[in-house]
């Protein structure tokens, strides 16, 4: 696990354990428990043509890195990339590409020319261009909305409203002390919603029949059966075991079976938590997400959560051990 990410786990799982969590670099939200840790300001490590010069007909390529942002632009006429790639530009006039990535710190540019032999510097478009036509939602080989891709939930999924419980309740929340790290530290999975509500990307590949969702975090995977009903059995699982049907264009997935070991919005639970989420892909690159956490024994009223799930067709998932870095480093201080 890289320092980025323990940064990331570290930050997030005090967080997780009073509410809910997204993307570190980001700005806090209303709500956000005590002062967000500082973040690194995004940094552009490469921006380059290869080659810088071409003759007319001819193509370049783009080459960039940046570290710490969360929102990364190529302009003119390439858009939003991911925080490193290549691009292949064919400009019919010598063209400076400006990279703007945007982390915590703010939006940071660099620029890079491509040369095309015989031509001037392009000039800007006197009026804008118009706006893309939105890229269409697809569909399964049945019609329904086909869910797949990469997301992340960014900061706009959160706890919505007050958490409720039944008298005599109290006991199952969880007391946040000072240097109290959360859950997470210990590596062990968040349960549901909360693994959709980390700070990492997660790829969902969806057929007729089956959803499967592979999360970076703590490399957990959930497999899905669409229209088949949960077993009369279910051994106590940290994800719980999950089914799902269909309402309209709305994959409502029914999550049961769950240990009660994790913790959802400051409370522990019993095993007879229930967790309903509801995924409705309303644009290309954006799924509606909510989930209902429901639990006889602990809670008055039902728990929500709602968001936003946004598509990143060019990231990929990457490895994360959690264990690696994950030490106690005081011991090296004692005497």
């Amino acid at each position: 696990m890289s320092e980025r990410h323990v940064g990331l786990i570290l930050s997030a799982v005090t967080w997780l354990s009073s509410a809910g969590v997204a993307i570190a670099q980001a700005p806090p939200p209303a709500g956000f428990p005590g002062t967000a840790p500082a973040s690194p300001p995004a940094t552009i490590l490469e921006l380059r043509a290869e080659p810088a010069a071409i003759d007319p007909g001819e193509s370049a390529t783009l080459r960039w890195e940046v570290l710490n942002s969360y929102a990364l632009t190529i302009e003119p006429g390439i858009g939003k990339v991911g925080t490193r790639g290549t691009q292949a530009v064919s400009p019919t006039a010598t063209t400076t590409y400006t990279l703007t990535a945007t982390g915590a710190g703010g939006a940071t540019s660099r620029s890079v020319t491509v040369t095309v032999a015989g031509t001037s510097v392009a000039a800007p478009a006197s009026t804008p261009n118009a706006a893309p036509a939105p890229l269409p939602i697809p569909r399964l080989a049945d019609g329904k909305p086909d869910l797949s891709g990469l997301y992340i939930a960014e900061r706009d999924l959160r706890l919505v409203g007050e958490v409720a419980l039944l008298p005599g309740a109290a006991s199952y929340r969880v007391p946040i002390t000072e240097g109290d790290l959360g859950a997470g530290v210990t590596c062990l999975p968040p349960g549901v919603p909360a693994a959709t509500m980390l700070p990492f990307p997660f790829q969902i590949v969806h057929t007729p029949s089956v959803l499967a969702i592979m999360y970076e975090a703590y490399s957990l995977f959930r497999i899905v059966p669409v229209g088949r009903a949960h077993a009369d059995y279910l051994a106590p699982a940290w994800m719980g075991h999950s089914v799902a049907r269909w309402d309209g264009d709305t994959l409502v997935v029914d999550v049961r079976g769950f240990n009660d070991k994790t913790v959802v919005a400051g409370h522990r639970h019993t095993e007879d938590l229930r967790v309903t989420e509801r995924y409705r892909r309303t644009a290309y690159d954006t799924i509606e997400y909510e989930a209902t956490v429901e639990d006889p024994n602990v809670f008055a009223a039902p728990v929500r959560f709602r968001g936003r799930l946004t598509l990143y067709p060019e990231w990929e998932i990457g490895e994360y051990v959690c264990t690696e870095n994950n030490q106690d480093y005081e011991a090296l201080f004692e005497n």
